[in-house]
């Protein structure tokens, strides 16, 4: 994955309704973990295509744990993605 691909990557995991969000200044989780039981799977395997289809993302946590703050997708405190 490169830098420019950072808004389509998130985009894409957006449109499964699958949060993503920065959590603190660097790093991200996709959080899968909140949907509803019966998407989980469906949504997952969406999900696992997309971060496959855009490779190793490693070098850019950084990148977009900021994009995602800049389209107010960050958050300080985790506990938040559970409200």
């Amino acid at each position: 994955m490169t830098a420019d691909q950072i808004p389509e990557f998130v985009a894409e995991i957006l449109a499964t309704g699958c949060p993503i969000y920065a959590l603190g200044r660097s790093t991200y989780v996709i959080a899968e973990f909140v949907l509803p039981e019966e998407l989980s799977e469906s949504v997952s395997d969406e999900v696992n295509a997309i971060c496959e289809r855009y490779g190793d993302r490693s070098h850019l946590q950084l990148e977009i744990a900021a994009y995602l703050r800049s389209i107010d997708h960050g958050i300080e405190d985790p506990s938040e993605i559970l409200h």
